[in-house]
This record gives structure tokens, sequence and C-alpha cells, in this order.
């Protein structure tokens, strides 16, 4: 069974991924914003991004889990 932490990870990037077809499907929408809000959807999208790579940092040092060794 796989520990917690690897579940919320994964799930995470999931629904960050998500979020990103969600914002390319509605990208017409998106350019036509105010500039304050398209700042506010820059600045969640970084701090999801800075989050999960924080979450990758703990997977490497507690479980050695490194998703680039799958990639070679």
């Amino acid at each position: 069974m796989l520990a917690p932490s690897i579940i919320a990870h994964a799930l995470n990037g999931i629904l960050m991924l998500a979020a990103v077809i969600v914002a390319y499907m509605n990208f017409r929408v998106l350019w036509h914003l105010d500039p304050y809000k398209k700042v506010m959807i820059l600045l969640v999208f970084s701090i999801a991004i800075g989050i999960h790579a924080v979450s990758h940092l703990g997977l490497e040092t507690v479980y050695g889990l490194n998703p680039l060794k799958f990639l070679s």
C-alpha cells in the first residue's frame, strides 16, 4: 500500500494538470481578463507548483522516490 503522502502528491499533480487543461480550454476568456485577475491566477499557479515541488523534495528525502529515473 502506498503512503498517504505519495497518494496526496499524485492527486495534487492530477489536479494541477486538470487546472492547466481547463485554463487552456478557456484561454480566450482568460486573455480578456483585467490584469489584476491575470496576476492572481498566475500567483495561484505559482503557489501550486511550489507546493508540488516541495512535495517532490519530501518524497525524494523520505522514500528515495525520483521520478526522473523512470525516464532514463
